[in-house]
């Protein structure tokens, strides 16, 4: 388990894919990182964006998902960021328009990582967005391994 008494808690930033994959299922990585921000081993945040986003999808997809969600979000401390115009740009450089919102979330929230399952527009850019910002885009199950790994290797 990961120990927050040991060191600051890592700062995650939280795309929609997860808020939704951890309102649908209560068992998988998405819920157990809300569940370890919970219990302040993360410091988890996301972007008015993400929730309304979250929110919108989750009714046209799995609307018996909303009360989970409702729960999660009122339960979970979350840092609600809003990023700048000029962060929203400059991430608009490396990623799809539609996508720069969240990574400049990330960006605003000063995240280590940007937590998400979207394979097709973020995971593809890892490389690129570490590269201008210095921010890990990963799923949250290896956000949840490589920070075990870290407490493990006696990093603080």
């Amino acid at each position: 388990m990961v120990s927050s008494r040991t060191r600051q808690p890592l700062r995650v930033f939280l795309d929609s894919s997860v808020f939704m994959a951890a309102a649908i299922s209560a068992s998988g990585s998405a819920r157990q990182l809300l569940l370890l921000g919970l219990q302040r081993e993360f410091l988890l945040s996301v972007s008015a964006l993400v929730l309304e986003e979250t929110e919108r999808n989750l009714s046209r997809k799995a609307p018996q998902a909303l009360p989970a969600f409702g729960l999660l979000h009122a339960a979970i401390n979350l840092a609600i960021v809003e990023p700048s115009r000029t962060q929203v740009l400059r991430a608009a450089k490396v990623v799809d328009v539609k996508d720069a919102p969240i990574v400049a979330g990330a960006v605003r929230a000063r995240a280590t990582y940007l937590a998400t399952y979207d394979r097709r527009h973020l995971l593809t850019k890892r490389a690129e967005i570490e590269a201008a910002f210095g921010i890990r885009t990963t799923t949250p199950d290896e956000v949840i391994t490589i920070t075990v790994n870290r407490v493990n290797d006696g990093e603080s």
